[in-house]
């Protein structure tokens, strides 16, 4: 097997577990219920499931923590109760996983809430969201953070910012169609790209399509990827059997997926599968090319720079951009120049950010601002060192917290 971090204990390949709300709903769940408080009341349900899981095979199981979030449980009335949920049901998965060679997954998802300038919550607000479901599960002892089922790259970089002072490994997992986009847009390539460079241990894609499906989304994705790839297909449509499952799920993995797992219509049979074709499974044969690139930018989608490229004329940031970005956009140049004076300008070019479908540049000679234009920018960035009075070494300092590159 291939060692992933010896302070992790996780190594590859990796199978995780399959559905839960399913196997919920057969003991006895009520659909329309808060699942999370639910499950809290009836811990016996929550540790049965697990040790299902465990005992088919999985090395991860996640608690059932997926939406006990601030955003969403407030919809129910429970904002209050983060802490005790996510702390509930992490120790019940723990304890009824005691002495098993099983690592518990604090399940993170969406919050239930649209950000600016499409919605009314600042991406700041949802970072701390996350943060506060993050260190409730580091403190109930997951050994690592999965946050799934993901159809906006703004929430995922808010969950991974939230979630990286934990300390804890972290995997990203989104849902796109047929065309690898996000209900909100995004391309899973550009998902990859720039996550992929903010600390995250693995990324991939689960629920929405079965594994044949996913097939040319890996594919496209492999030859990109710095971090192992992970895939957690629904059951499909018509559902396969287990035994189908697991020999499309090889499939996966011969395009470079490590880390398998199931979604929707899985169960614990599923997964003994799974197993049993991972255990046969020799990853140290897959060789994928890596792709070749000069530079890589991301925004809605991936762009390829060549390293002599041109910025357009540096834009100065107001509270109303989208003239000055469009006209921007409009000359023969390869990135948008955005200037930036102060923190407050990093937040004014994000409510105007959508205007811009292309690469996008920084140039500050204040750390403060670039700081607050790369927290808030939904993509990978480029920092120019042109003309900059600031040392190569800070620009890259506080591009790394970001993924962003330093041209």
């Amino acid at each position: 097997m291939t060692e992933m971090s010896d302070q992790t204990r996780l190594s590859l390949p990796l199978v995780l577990d399959g559905a839960t709300g399913t196997e919920y709903m057969k003991a006895g769940f009520p659909s329309g219920d808060c699942l999370e408080y639910w499950a809290s009341q009836h811990p016996q349900v929550v540790a049965q499931v697990a040790r299902s899981y465990a005992q088919a095979g999985s090395n991860v199981v996640y608690a059932p923590t997926f939406l006990a979030n601030g955003g969403n449980l407030k919809m129910y009335g429970l904002d209050d109760q983060v802490h005790q949920l996510n702390t509930t049901l992490v120790r019940t998965v723990k304890e009824a996983l005691q002495g098993l060679p099983v690592l518990v997954a604090g399940d993170m998802s969406t919050t239930g809430l649209i950000p600016e300038p499409f919605g009314e919550t600042e991406f700041v607000q949802l970072v701390n969201l996350y943060a506060e479901q993050a260190c409730a599960l580091a403190e109930a002892g997951a050994d690592l953070l999965v946050v799934e089922t993901m159809s906006s790259l703004c929430e995922c970089r808010a969950a991974v910012l939230g979630s990286r002072q934990t300390g804890l490994p972290m995997m990203v997992t989104i849902t796109v169609d047929g065309e690898g986009r996000t209900m909100w847009g995004d391309d899973a390539l550009a998902a990859l790209v720039t996550l992929q460079d903010m600390g995250i241990f693995a990324f991939g894609l689960n629920c929405s399509q079965g594994p044949e499906d996913m097939l040319a989304q890996f594919q496209r994705l492999a030859p990109y990827a710095k971090v192992p790839l992970a895939a957690k297909p629904n059951a499909g449509n018509p559902p396969l059997t287990a035994v189908q499952f697991s020999d499309r799920c090889a499939k996966l993995m011969r395009q470079g997926v490590q880390i398998i797992g199931g979604c929707c219509g899985t169960d614990p049979t599923y997964v003994s599968a799974l197993r049993h074709m991972v255990d046969g499974f020799d990853i140290s044969k897959v060789q994928i090319k890596p792709a070749e690139y000069s530079i890589l930018a991301a925004g809605k989608q991936v762009y390829y720079l060549d390293e002599d490229l041109e910025f357009s004329q540096p834009v100065r940031c107001e509270v109303d951009m989208s003239d000055a970005l469009l006209e921007a956009a409009g000359e023969r140049c390869d990135a948008v120049l955005v200037h930036l004076d102060t923190p407050d300008d990093g937040y004014r070019f994000s409510l105007n950010a959508h205007m811009v479908d292309m690469p996008v540049a920084f140039q500050s000679e204040s750390l403060e601002a670039l700081d607050s234009a790369l927290l808030h920018y939904n993509g990978k960035a480029l920092v120019s060192s042109v003309n900059c009075e600031l040392e190569r070494e800070q620009l890259e300092e506080v591009a790394a917290r970001y993924g962003a590159t330093v041209i």
